[in-house]
């Protein structure tokens, strides 16, 4: 029913502070929100987080992970 496709593991993301949670299968992450912020959060490497970080100047928000 319109899943990402991404698997019930990962991590849910907050788009404005970059908390990370792990994901809890079978419940969409944009239902879930950000314990320190309260957005709405965003599955980790969906095309919609890859949206928000193209839209970020370098520099700022989440680490690469390097």
């Amino acid at each position: 029913m319109g899943g990402g496709g991404l698997g019930a593991a990962g991590f849910c993301i907050c788009p404005k502070c970059g908390r990370r949670t792990a994901h809890q299968p079978g419940v969409p992450c944009v239902q879930e929100r950000c314990s320190e912020c309260g957005v709405a959060l965003v599955r980790e490497g969906s095309p919609h987080h890859q949206a928000i970080l193209a839209r970020q100047p370098k520099g700022t928000g989440e680490s690469s992970g390097d």
